[in-house]
């Protein structure tokens, strides 16, 4: 099927807000349109368990597609494994989570059950290919030189400097998970706005434009033109 847009959304860090103020711009068609979640819809911002809840029910749509993050790893570390792994979770935001969920849970006692079971059926990564261009959709990223087949979740979910510096794949990758302020100056783009999706030269699109930050923003992009929008200050 041809769609009119490709639209991928970056992390959106519990901050209903700021996912509300981009998703009205976009007049979504899940007829029409594609549409793709690069995870993290929780932790950092005070409105968790809306955008959990949100992002269940778009992932019910045609056309759409969520992604798993490293935070809703994390929560599934917590609820699930009891190890140290999960003891990462709250100190990452997950305490604002965790809050707002047990509050939810005296109205509907089945909801933790259904958000961890949404979670684990979240996909690590999107492969698809457009136009006749290779196109891979994650959260962090890929280990440079591996076949997607073999990648790691540590590194899909949460790799960084060695994925920008070093991938040089012929597939366009498009990837959250780093916030752009966070990324410094970047050879070529010096100038850059840190709250805007930048594209780097090696077929690199990062889209988490900093949504819990006091400036940041959610970022959304329609991969087939380069034309994004992004929440309100």
């Amino acid at each position: 099927m041809k769609y009119n847009r490709v639209l991928v959304m970056g992390d959106i860090h519990g901050r209903y807000d700021r996912l509300s103020s981009v998703f009205n711009k976009l007049n979504f068609d899940p007829a029409k349109d594609f549409f793709i979640l690069l995870g993290d819809y929780i932790d950092r911002g005070n409105e968790n368990l809306h955008c959990l809840q949100w992002a269940m029910k778009m992932s019910e749509l045609p056309n759409v597609i969520a992604l798993r993050g490293n935070h809703e790893q994390m929560m599934l570390y917590y609820y699930l494994l009891g190890t140290f792994e999960s003891t990462i979770w709250l100190p990452n935001g997950g305490n604002r989570t965790k809050a707002e969920i047990d509050a939810w849970s005296k109205h509907d006692p089945d909801f933790l059950n259904k958000a961890l079971k949404f979670i684990q059926d979240r996909p690590y990564y999107h492969h698809t290919f457009i136009g006749g261009q290779e196109y891979i959709f994650c959260h962090a990223g890929l280990k440079p030189g591996v076949p997607l087949k073999n990648q790691n979740e540590e590194s899909l979910l949460w790799i960084r400097e060695e994925f920008y510096n070093d991938y040089y794949g012929d597939a366009e990758v498009v990837v959250g998970h780093t916030p752009t302020p966070y990324l410094g100056k970047i050879p070529g783009l010096e100038d850059r706005d840190p709250y805007k999706p930048i594209k780097l030269s090696n077929r690199i699109t990062l889209l988490d434009t900093g949504s819990f930050l006091p400036k940041g923003r959610i970022s959304c992009m329609d991969i087939l033109t380069g034309q994004y929008w992004q929440s309100d200050d």
